[in-house]
């Protein structure tokens, strides 16, 4: 398929778009996130608390986050530590299931033994809640969807044998990567709930940016498998 000067402007213009919408309705993006987390934690019968407003970046917009209660280790030690065993068994019975996974395991286990010496031994460096990490979730996830369109329209617009195909494919992947991120907000935020701060490096890695990396390229990988049944495949008959 042959990459025209078109395609390529229109890719642009679509991404710049995407972008111009996500930072002059940042606020609204931030209100809509937070309904949608706050929906979930609801929905799952966690607290939400009552919600509080943070500094998503100077100048550039504020969001309310949801207060929900964080367990401390002081306060409930038996379930930490309970909950630190099951963490290792777990990550342990993974890693002798799937062989292939063993380095990635690996490093959560690392992370999941420093996370516990730090709430044991250093328990003012791990005191913080729902809101100082849903602030720093925002911060990350606001330069994704900002960073999002330039590599979706890139990957998606120029293996498409049709414009509009190639835009809802752009569009989509937008779409979906604000509701994920609400998703996965909430399921961290839930965690925090009954575990503390035990398990947030580890979900941060795992469910952070990589977790946008991850849908990405499944997305990209669909969209390429489409693309080749119905073009390639009907150049090839």
């Amino acid at each position: 398929m042959r990459v025209t000067i078109k395609r390529i402007v229109l890719a642009v213009l679509t991404a710049a778009a995407l972008i111009t919408i996500v930072a002059a309705r940042n606020d609204d993006l931030f209100y809509s996130h937070n309904r949608l987390c706050v929906a979930i934690l609801k929905l799952a019968e966690i607290p939400a608390g009552g919600e509080q407003i943070v500094d998503v970046f100077p100048g550039f917009g504020r969001a309310a986050v949801p207060g929900t209660p964080v367990t401390r280790l002081e306060t409930n030690p038996i379930r930490i530590g309970l909950l630190f065993a099951a963490g290792l068994i777990v990550l342990i019975a993974v890693y002798r299931r799937f062989p292939l996974a063993r380095g990635f395991v690996l490093f959560l286990l690392a992370l999941l033994l420093i996370t516990a010496v730090a709430v044991s031994f250093l328990p003012k460096s791990t005191q913080f809640g729902a809101v100082e990490f849903s602030q720093i979730w925002l911060r990350g996830e606001i330069l994704v969807w900002l960073l999002l369109p330039l590599f979706s329209a890139g990957m998606f617009m120029l293996i498409q044998p049709y414009w509009l195909t190639g835009v809802c494919w752009t569009v989509g992947v937008q779409a979906f990567g604000f509701l994920w991120s609400a998703a996965r907000l909430a399921f961290c935020i839930g965690v925090m709930h009954f575990s503390g701060v035990l398990f947030i490096p580890l979900l941060w890695f795992a469910l952070g940016l990589l977790a946008d990396m991850v849908y990405l390229m499944v997305f990209y990988s669909m969209a390429v498998h489409w693309s080749t049944s119905r073009y390639w495949g009907r150049r090839a008959e």
